[in-house]
Parts: C-alpha cells; structure tokens; sequence
C-alpha cells in the first residue's frame, strides 16, 4: 500500500486524491468523469498515447471529453538517465509543482491549469511522476521565435514586443517570490499568432523544482537572469545571432524600470556570467563527450536559422 505523502494536504482547493496500492493520484474535480473515462489513474494509463508537442522529453496526451491534455512524464536529464532512467525517490514532485502552478495562477500569471499529478512506486525502489495539464492551443515557445528571428526578414517590431513582454513576465515572476529553475525561452509559450502582430500574452511552462519564497534576495534574482542570459548567450554562438545588445536592454528595461538599479544588475549578470563561461565550457565537452539528449525544440530553431 501507498504511504500517504504530507504534500497533499496542501493541495488548492478542488482537487481530491485517488489513492490505490500502486499509485497516488490527484485531480481537478472539473475534469474528473472526462479524465477517469480515459482509463488513466492512480495506477493506470488507459488511452495515454504519444503527443506531437516537442518538449526537452517525450510528451504524451490524453482526449479528455473533447479537450487534449498534455502529460509530461518526469526523467532524468544528462548521466543520470543512464542511471535512474525514469525513477524518482522524491514521490512529491509533481504535487509540489502543481500547488506552485495555482499559486501562479491566482497571482495572474499565465502558467496552464494543472488537472493532475501523480506518483506511482517502482519496482523495489523509486517513483514514476507524471504531471496532466491542459494543452495550449496554437502556442509556440519563445525559443523557436528567436530561431526565426535570425532571418533578415523577420518583423522587428514583434521582436521588440516579444522582448519586453518577457521582460515583465519575469518581473512578474520575481515579484511574486518565484525562482524558475530553468528560466530558458524554450519555458516561454506564445500564441503562434504573435508573428502575424497579435498581442504577446505569455505562458510560462515547465515549473518542475521551480520555488516561490517569501522575497528573493538580490543573489538570487541575479542567478536566475544569468541562467536565461546563459542560455541565450549559448544557442547565438552555435547558430548565429538574433539579438542585439539593444534587445537585451530592451528586455531589461522592462525587467527593471529603474535606471541605477537596471544598470547594476546588467553589470552583475554579465560579469558572472564571464566568471561561469570556462566551467560550463567543460559541462558542455562532457556532454558531448558522454552523449547529450538533444531537445527537439533546438533542432527546430537550428532548422529554422538557415533558411
């Protein structure tokens, strides 16, 4: 039988837990009947079949009553997949990130409604995890945008726009005490119709291990814009440039309206991210050396650079 997990006394309200000897499920009571008449539960994946979103992993989905929902499927990324593959020891996971999801939600941050999260025990030791979501229609991520942007035909007013939209969306974030553990603009969904001038209301997905604290300490906000900033910084130097330092001041300005605190911060973020520049040099010739899961989202973005 399956402990129950302190975590789930602290669930949002409407959600309730189906408990069973191989699994712990907790669901959205508004899709309940739709998600249980798809077979999947606590132990069970029922019509579950393989989606044709990219993410960093495999994603899956689920027709609940009409409505497809995404299931993304916890692994391990780097060496630990050839180790642990799949397996968790930490059952709470994907209840932690479902409660940090509504607490986004209710602070007017755009995140997907999570409809369910569960763990199931392996065999002799560790977890499954999943995380059910409601899927996003016509979005694509930020990162795929700024792949387009490399073409000297792409409009740079919606570049311009997009920017500064992210820019306040991490403000947003920060504000409310929340540290994204991978801040990337691959984590950043936008209504695909952004490049035909709609308006850029932003998503942000993938909250696994992200934490929201009381306030975050100027250390912290710092580290979290260098990870963006690192992330950019990496794929203009495998394939090519789209942004200027004119569009990163342009997302910070938006980040940070004031002047003296917006120029120090840029100043910090840049010289740590000097400083981390040899370390990650070698994270990435491991990488390399031992075999680097490719994200497909990447690949799309090196496509779409050398048209």
């Amino acid at each position: 039988m399956t402990k129950a997990l302190p975590i789930l006394e602290e669930l949002p309200s409407g959600y309730f837990v189906d408990e069973s000897p191989g699994g712990i499920l907790a669901l959205h009571a508004d899709l309940a009947r739709e998600v249980h008449e798809t077979g999947y539960g606590p132990e069970q994946d029922g019509s579950l079949k393989r989606s044709e979103l990219s993410g960093r992993r495999v994603l899956h989905e689920l027709d609940a009553g009409g409505e497809r929902l995404v299931v993304r499927r916890f692994s391990h990324g780097g060496l630990m997949r050839w180790i642990t593959g799949e397996r968790y020891l930490d059952p709470e996971r994907p209840f932690r990130e479902l409660i940090l999801s509504s607490s986004l939600r209710k602070a007017g941050i755009r995140t997907p409604q999570v409809v369910a999260a569960r763990a199931r025990p392996a065999f002799l030791i560790g977890w499954y995890l999943d995380l059910v979501s409601r899927r996003l229609e016509d979005s694509i991520d930020l990162g795929f945008v700024l792949g387009l942007a490399r073409s000297d035909d792409f409009p740079r007013p919606v570049l311009r726009s997009l920017l500064s939209a992210t820019g306040s969306l991490v403000r947003r974030l920060h504000r409310h005490g929340c540290l994204h553990s991978d801040l990337t603009p691959s984590n950043i969904l936008v209504p695909a119709g952004v490049l035909d001038g709609a308006e850029p209301e932003l998503w942000v997905i993938d909250l696994d291990q992200s934490v929201i604290r009381e306030k975050l300490s100027p250390s912290e906000i710092m580290q979290n814009l260098r990870r963006l900033y690192r992330y950019v910084a990496r794929r203009e130097s495998r394939h090519g440039r789209a942004l200027s330092s004119a569009d990163f001041m342009r997302f910070m300005l938006a980040y940070e309206p004031d002047r003296g605190r917006r120029h120090e911060l840029v100043r910090s973020v840049l010289v740590a991210h000097r400083r981390a520049s040899l370390v990650h040099a070698l994270g990435w010739f491991f990488e390399n050396l031992f075999g680097r899961r490719v994200d497909p989202r990447e690949v799309g973005m090196a496509e779409n650079s050398a048209h």
